[in-house]
Protein backbone atom coordinates (compact mmCIF):
# COMPACT_ATOMS: atom_id res chain seq x y z
CA UNK A 1 0.00 0.00 0.00
CA UNK A 2 2.79 2.43 0.90
CA UNK A 3 4.61 1.66 -2.35
CA UNK A 4 1.44 2.28 -4.36
CA UNK A 5 0.83 5.56 -2.55
CA UNK A 6 4.38 6.72 -3.24
CA UNK A 7 4.04 5.89 -6.92
CA UNK A 8 0.78 7.82 -7.26
CA UNK A 9 2.18 10.76 -5.35
CA UNK A 10 5.18 10.91 -7.69
CA UNK A 11 2.81 10.66 -10.64
CA UNK A 12 0.69 13.53 -9.29
CA UNK A 13 3.70 15.81 -8.85
CA UNK A 14 5.09 14.86 -12.26
CA UNK A 15 1.79 15.49 -14.05
CA UNK A 16 1.38 18.84 -12.31
CA UNK A 17 4.76 20.17 -13.40
CA UNK A 18 5.57 18.26 -16.58
CA UNK A 19 7.04 20.38 -19.38
CA UNK A 20 8.02 22.95 -16.74
CA UNK A 21 11.68 24.03 -16.65
CA UNK A 22 11.58 24.86 -12.92
CA UNK A 23 9.48 21.85 -11.90
CA UNK A 24 9.00 21.72 -8.13
CA UNK A 25 10.54 25.17 -7.89
CA UNK A 26 7.11 26.60 -8.73
CA UNK A 27 5.86 25.25 -5.40
CA UNK A 28 7.96 27.95 -3.74
CA UNK A 29 8.01 30.64 -6.44
CA UNK A 30 4.23 30.95 -6.65
CA UNK A 31 3.68 31.82 -2.97
CA UNK A 32 6.73 34.11 -3.04
CA UNK A 33 5.21 36.06 -5.93
CA UNK A 34 1.92 36.34 -4.06
CA UNK A 35 3.72 37.61 -0.97
CA UNK A 36 5.27 40.46 -2.94
CA UNK A 37 1.81 41.48 -4.13
CA UNK A 38 0.04 41.21 -0.77
CA UNK A 39 2.90 42.90 1.09
CA UNK A 40 2.65 45.83 -1.32
CA UNK A 41 -1.12 46.10 -0.83
CA UNK A 42 -1.49 45.47 2.91
CA UNK A 43 1.86 46.72 4.25
CA UNK A 44 2.37 49.76 2.02
CA UNK A 45 -1.16 50.80 1.08
CA UNK A 46 -3.15 49.82 4.20
CA UNK A 47 -0.25 50.15 6.69
CA UNK A 48 -1.01 46.82 8.37
CA UNK A 49 1.48 45.90 11.14
CA UNK A 50 1.80 43.04 13.61
CA UNK A 51 1.75 44.06 17.31
CA UNK A 52 4.87 41.95 17.96
CA UNK A 53 8.08 42.43 16.05
CA UNK A 54 9.97 45.39 14.67
CA UNK A 55 7.36 46.45 12.10
CA UNK A 56 9.75 46.02 9.18
CA UNK A 57 8.67 44.93 5.73
CA UNK A 58 10.76 41.77 6.07
CA UNK A 59 9.02 40.81 9.30
CA UNK A 60 5.61 41.44 7.74
CA UNK A 61 6.51 39.44 4.65
CA UNK A 62 7.59 36.46 6.75
CA UNK A 63 4.35 36.57 8.74
CA UNK A 64 2.38 36.55 5.50
CA UNK A 65 4.56 33.83 3.97
CA UNK A 66 3.85 31.46 6.87
CA UNK A 67 0.12 32.16 6.73
CA UNK A 68 -0.06 31.89 2.96
CA UNK A 69 1.85 28.59 2.98
CA UNK A 70 -0.68 27.02 5.32
CA UNK A 71 -3.63 28.48 3.43
CA UNK A 72 -2.27 27.20 0.10
CA UNK A 73 -2.10 23.70 1.53
CA UNK A 74 -5.72 23.81 2.74
CA UNK A 75 -6.94 25.44 -0.49
CA UNK A 76 -5.16 22.75 -2.51
CA UNK A 77 -7.07 20.07 -0.63
CA UNK A 78 -10.42 21.87 -0.97
CA UNK A 79 -10.02 22.63 -4.67
CA UNK A 80 -8.61 19.30 -5.87
CA UNK A 81 -10.33 16.75 -3.64
CA UNK A 82 -13.81 16.91 -5.27
CA UNK A 83 -12.34 15.51 -8.52
CA UNK A 84 -9.75 13.23 -6.92
CA UNK A 85 -11.94 10.15 -7.37
CA UNK A 86 -14.26 11.10 -10.22
CA UNK A 87 -11.23 12.03 -12.33
CA UNK A 88 -10.20 8.34 -12.56
CA UNK A 89 -13.32 6.44 -13.66
CA UNK A 90 -11.27 3.61 -15.16
CA UNK A 91 -9.91 2.77 -11.70
CA UNK A 92 -13.44 2.46 -10.36
CA UNK A 93 -15.15 0.56 -13.15
CA UNK A 94 -12.39 -1.75 -14.42
CA UNK A 95 -9.65 -2.14 -11.82
CA UNK A 96 -9.61 -3.22 -8.18
CA UNK A 97 -7.87 -0.24 -6.63
CA UNK A 98 -7.75 1.11 -3.04
CA UNK A 99 -9.73 4.27 -3.78
CA UNK A 100 -8.99 5.75 -0.38
CA UNK A 101 -5.51 6.47 -1.72
CA UNK A 102 -6.72 8.96 -4.33
CA UNK A 103 -7.79 11.76 -1.94
CA UNK A 104 -4.77 10.94 0.23
CA UNK A 105 -2.51 11.66 -2.75
CA UNK A 106 -4.01 15.16 -2.99
CA UNK A 107 -3.13 15.75 0.66
CA UNK A 108 0.35 14.34 0.13
CA UNK A 109 1.04 16.62 -2.84
CA UNK A 110 -0.13 19.62 -0.83
CA UNK A 111 2.06 18.52 2.07
CA UNK A 112 5.13 18.48 -0.18
CA UNK A 113 4.46 22.11 -1.09
CA UNK A 114 3.84 23.01 2.55
CA UNK A 115 7.08 21.36 3.67
CA UNK A 116 9.11 23.22 1.04
CA UNK A 117 7.49 26.54 1.93
CA UNK A 118 8.03 26.11 5.67
CA UNK A 119 11.65 25.12 5.01
CA UNK A 120 12.07 28.45 3.20
CA UNK A 121 10.37 30.21 6.14
CA UNK A 122 12.83 28.59 8.54
CA UNK A 123 15.75 29.85 6.45
CA UNK A 124 14.41 33.40 6.59
CA UNK A 125 13.70 33.02 10.29
CA UNK A 126 17.40 32.32 10.83
CA UNK A 127 18.05 35.96 10.02
CA UNK A 128 15.92 36.93 13.00
CA UNK A 129 16.00 34.24 15.67
CA UNK A 130 14.98 30.60 15.69
CA UNK A 131 13.61 29.49 19.02
CA UNK A 132 13.80 25.97 20.38
CA UNK A 133 9.99 25.95 20.31
CA UNK A 134 10.31 25.55 16.53
CA UNK A 135 10.94 21.86 17.25
CA UNK A 136 7.24 21.60 18.10
CA UNK A 137 6.29 22.53 14.53
CA UNK A 138 5.24 18.96 13.54
CA UNK A 139 2.94 18.79 16.57
CA UNK A 140 1.41 22.16 15.71
CA UNK A 141 0.69 20.97 12.16
CA UNK A 142 -0.69 17.54 13.09
CA UNK A 143 -4.35 18.54 13.70
CA UNK A 144 -4.49 20.52 10.45
CA UNK A 145 -3.09 17.57 8.48
CA UNK A 146 -5.73 15.28 9.97
CA UNK A 147 -8.46 17.82 9.21
CA UNK A 148 -7.19 18.02 5.63
CA UNK A 149 -7.25 14.26 5.13
CA UNK A 150 -10.75 14.00 6.58
CA UNK A 151 -11.90 16.81 4.29
CA UNK A 152 -10.27 15.14 1.28
CA UNK A 153 -12.16 11.89 1.90
CA UNK A 154 -15.47 13.69 2.43
CA UNK A 155 -15.12 15.91 -0.65
CA UNK A 156 -13.65 13.15 -2.81
CA UNK A 157 -16.56 10.82 -2.10
CA UNK A 158 -19.27 13.46 -2.31
CA UNK A 159 -17.75 14.89 -5.50
CA UNK A 160 -18.52 11.67 -7.36
CA UNK A 161 -22.24 12.21 -6.83
CA UNK A 162 -22.44 16.01 -6.73
CA UNK A 163 -20.15 17.67 -9.27
CA UNK A 164 -21.26 21.15 -8.13
CA UNK A 165 -18.90 20.79 -5.17
CA UNK A 166 -15.94 21.23 -7.50
CA UNK A 167 -17.37 24.49 -8.83
CA UNK A 168 -18.08 25.86 -5.35
CA UNK A 169 -14.68 24.89 -3.89
CA UNK A 170 -12.64 27.89 -5.20
CA UNK A 171 -15.17 30.36 -3.77
CA UNK A 172 -15.08 28.60 -0.41
CA UNK A 173 -11.28 28.64 -0.25
CA UNK A 174 -11.20 32.33 -1.19
CA UNK A 175 -13.68 33.13 1.58
CA UNK A 176 -11.53 31.17 4.02
CA UNK A 177 -8.47 33.18 2.99
CA UNK A 178 -9.98 36.49 4.03
CA UNK A 179 -11.66 35.10 7.17
CA UNK A 180 -8.29 33.86 8.44
CA UNK A 181 -5.56 36.21 9.75
CA UNK A 182 -3.16 35.64 6.87
CA UNK A 183 -2.51 39.23 5.81
CA UNK A 184 -3.46 40.88 9.09
CA UNK A 185 -2.84 40.04 12.78
CA UNK A 186 -5.48 38.20 14.76
CA UNK A 187 -5.60 41.15 17.18
CA UNK A 188 -7.44 43.16 14.50
CA UNK A 189 -10.45 40.84 14.83
CA UNK A 190 -13.03 42.26 17.31
CA UNK A 191 -13.07 40.61 20.73
CA UNK A 192 -16.57 39.29 20.15
CA UNK A 193 -15.39 37.40 17.07
CA UNK A 194 -12.16 35.91 18.42
CA UNK A 195 -13.89 32.54 18.41
CA UNK A 196 -13.21 32.56 14.65
CA UNK A 197 -9.54 32.06 15.52
CA UNK A 198 -10.00 29.45 18.22
CA UNK A 199 -12.43 27.23 16.30
CA UNK A 200 -11.07 27.76 12.78
CA UNK A 201 -8.43 25.03 12.30
CA UNK A 202 -6.52 27.04 9.69
CA UNK A 203 -6.53 30.26 11.72
CA UNK A 204 -5.52 28.48 14.93
CA UNK A 205 -2.72 26.59 13.22
CA UNK A 206 -1.19 29.57 11.47
CA UNK A 207 -1.25 31.58 14.71
CA UNK A 208 0.40 28.65 16.52
CA UNK A 209 3.08 28.24 13.82
CA UNK A 210 3.84 31.96 13.79
CA UNK A 211 4.15 31.89 17.55
CA UNK A 212 6.61 29.00 17.43
CA UNK A 213 8.80 30.30 14.61
CA UNK A 214 8.77 34.04 15.16
CA UNK A 215 8.06 34.69 18.84
CA UNK A 216 9.14 31.55 20.70
CA UNK A 217 5.65 31.05 22.12
CA UNK A 218 4.55 27.65 23.38
CA UNK A 219 1.51 25.87 22.01
CA UNK A 220 -1.77 26.35 23.83
CA UNK A 221 -2.01 22.70 24.79
CA UNK A 222 -5.70 22.72 25.75
CA UNK A 223 -6.70 24.17 22.37
CA UNK A 224 -4.25 21.86 20.59
CA UNK A 225 -5.77 18.84 22.32
CA UNK A 226 -9.27 19.99 21.42
CA UNK A 227 -8.35 20.36 17.75
CA UNK A 228 -6.57 16.99 17.74
CA UNK A 229 -9.62 15.25 19.20
CA UNK A 230 -11.96 16.98 16.73
CA UNK A 231 -9.65 16.18 13.81
CA UNK A 232 -9.46 12.49 14.74
CA UNK A 233 -13.25 12.33 15.04
CA UNK A 234 -13.69 14.01 11.65
CA UNK A 235 -11.05 11.68 10.15
CA UNK A 236 -12.98 8.63 11.34
CA UNK A 237 -16.20 10.13 9.98
CA UNK A 238 -14.59 10.94 6.63
CA UNK A 239 -13.20 7.44 6.21
CA UNK A 240 -16.52 5.84 7.21
CA UNK A 241 -18.42 8.07 4.77
CA UNK A 242 -16.05 7.26 1.90
CA UNK A 243 -16.18 3.49 2.47
CA UNK A 244 -19.92 3.61 3.03
CA UNK A 245 -20.81 5.15 -0.34
CA UNK A 246 -17.97 3.96 -2.58
CA UNK A 247 -19.98 0.90 -3.64
CA UNK A 248 -22.11 3.20 -5.77
CA UNK A 249 -19.23 5.01 -7.50
CA UNK A 250 -19.29 2.66 -10.50
CA UNK A 251 -23.01 3.22 -11.05
CA UNK A 252 -22.55 6.98 -11.20
CA UNK A 253 -19.42 6.98 -13.36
Amino acid sequence: MLYLYRQWLQRELHMRFRSSALGLGWLVLQPLAQIVLFTLVFYQFFQVRWPQGDGSVGEYGLQVFIGLSLFTFVAEVINRSPASVSGFPYLITKVRFPLLLLPAVVVGAGLVQLALSLAVALVFALWRAVYWQALLLPLALLPLLLYAQALAWLLGAAGVYLRDIGHAAPSISTLMMFLSPIFYPASMIPAGMQWLIVFNPLAWTLEAVRGLLMHGQMLHWAQWGGHLFAALALLALGRWFFVRIQAGFADVL
